[in-house]
């Protein structure tokens, strides 16, 4: 029997995880490259040998997929999420998301617009292509007098983020943002810019199955300021899914997944706590990315790439959340300044620690370094995980790496 057909675009990021889970299950996995490429450090974590085929949506990609006869069309990570949800909805209709709303499951802009249409609560938001179209509603009481928070509509991982404090120039940041091209290797043709959410940071990981959304994992993010930069990830956290304290959070995600559209597939949703209740910062048609997908593996058992498996083999018999078998956190490092490395092998002390399961340090003594503006400049430096049954053993040697890596020094 010929083994069936998963293609997976743009397989980069926790996207790895798909392929040889597929090949595993007795699928055929296959890639499909999306462009302009995205930056190298999504490009870099591509595993060619993972695949039978692989094609490159610069050619005539819909013929050449069509003769593999897919049975699902899956985005590997951010920069695949567009073409995979228009791939789907050509070749795969019965698994793909509603096709009315597919500028807002990529777009900032759309989605925004999307939630509160829907009657879900949501930050004040708009989208604009230049200065001038800015300036008239930043003048209107929900924006004058209120930090701003000011983005690509269409990039990932805080990529051009910039928080402009209530009171200061907004203009530098929308001038410096149009135009540029992203992490996506897309070129900026509009920005977001929001009234700031203040609050805890919680990420919600969801599967989507005939319109049904289970939850795979619940995290808690810390972020810190460093130099111009405001949300440089710091800490991720995770955290029991069944908890009560996360129903609002949770129901608040799923409105938001109805909102949008989503019918099937994993989804990772932002949404700040607040004062007032949940608010969306944004939700990626996608698994999480930056490993995160596997570390929910190891705090739960599973993630949103093994139900989708499962889903394609069979199964439907998926509970409504998850259970944390293990307390997990990541620690990620940050560079205060620009510099030359001068004792990398602090960072490595932090593999000796008890519950240290992973530990990546991507510099050495005598290289160049930048100051860490976001989430992709942060893992450039390096990260550590932490796992165990016991949550004061990985709180305990999670505080002693964050002093490993304060004692890091550049020159």
């Amino acid at each position: 029997m010929t083994a069936r057909t998963v293609a997976i675009v743009d397989p980069y990021s926790s996207g790895v995880l798909y392929a040889p889970a597929l090949r595993e299950a007795g699928f055929r996995p296959i890639a499909v490259l999306s462009w302009p490429l995205p930056a190298d450090s999504f490009t870099a974590t591509f595993r060619a040998n993972d695949f039978d085929t692989i094609l490159t949506a610069s050619k005539n990609v819909v013929p050449q997929l069509t003769k593999l006869k897919p049975l699902a069309i899956i985005p590997g990570s951010e920069s695949g999420v567009a073409l995979a949800d228009d791939l789907s909805q050509k070749l795969t209709p019965s698994l793909a998301h509603v096709p009315e709303l597919t500028p807002s499951r990529s777009h900032k802009g759309h989605m925004a617009k999307a939630i509160s249409s829907a009657g879900l609560a949501m930050t004040p938001t708009i989208c604009v292509r230049s200065v001038q179209e800015a300036t008239a509603p930043l003048t209107t009481t929900e924006f004058a007098g209120h930090d701003l928070v000011i983005k690509p509509a269409t990039s990932v991982s805080t990529d051009g983020v910039t928080l402009v404090p209530a009171g200061e120039d907004w203009r530098p940041a929308v001038t410096a943002l149009i135009g540029r091209t992203n992490a996506t290797g897309v070129t900026n043709k509009e920005v977001v810019i929001q009234r700031r959410l203040f609050g805890t940071e919680y990420v919600v990981n969801t599967f989507s199955h005939d319109g049904h959304h289970v939850v795979t994992d619940v995290c808690r993010y810390t972020k810190t300021t460093t130099n111009d930069s405001f949300a440089v990830y710091q800490d991720v956290e995770f955290l029991p899914a069944d908890d009560p304290m996360h129903t609002d959070t949770i129901n608040y995600v799923r409105k938001a997944l109805d909102a949008l559209g989503f019918r099937f597939g994993p989804a990772h949703t932002e949404v700040m706590l607040t004062n007032e209740g949940p608010r969306l910062v944004e939700v990626n048609s996608r698994l999480a990315g930056s490993g995160m997908a596997a570390a929910a593996e190891l705090a739960t058992g599973d993630n949103g790439a093994r139900r989708t498996i499962r889903y394609l083999l069979g199964s439907r018999d998926f509970p409504a959340t998850t259970t944390l078998k293990r307390s997990v956190s990541v620690a990620m490092f940050l560079a205060r300044h620009d510099g030359v490395v001068t004792n990398a092998e602090t960072l490595d002390r932090i593999r000796h620690l008890p519950t240290c399961r992973n530990l990546v340090v991507n510099v050495r003594n005598g290289d160049k370094i930048a100051k860490t503006t976001d989430l992709l400049s942060s893992l450039r430096l390096g990260w550590a995980l932490f796992a165990h049954r016991d949550p004061a053993r990985v709180k305990r040697d999670h505080a002693q790496a964050r002093a490993y890596a304060a004692e890091l020094t550049t020159l």
